[in-house]
């Protein structure tokens, strides 16, 4: 099963997901919440 980990806060949360098996997350440990101007720069970048 495929699944989405919400609410990642730290590195250890990450590293126990991932030991999991659960490579989709996300959270304030990846990026803070932003204005969508904001993450429009973010995503032209990449």
């Amino acid at each position: 099963m495929k699944m989405i980990a919400e609410g990642v806060e730290t590195n250890e949360q990450a590293e126990f997901l991932h030991d999991q098996g659960c490579s989709e997350m996300q959270g304030y440990y990846f990026y803070k919440p932003m204005p969508v101007e904001e993450f429009e720069k973010l995503k032209e970048e990449i």
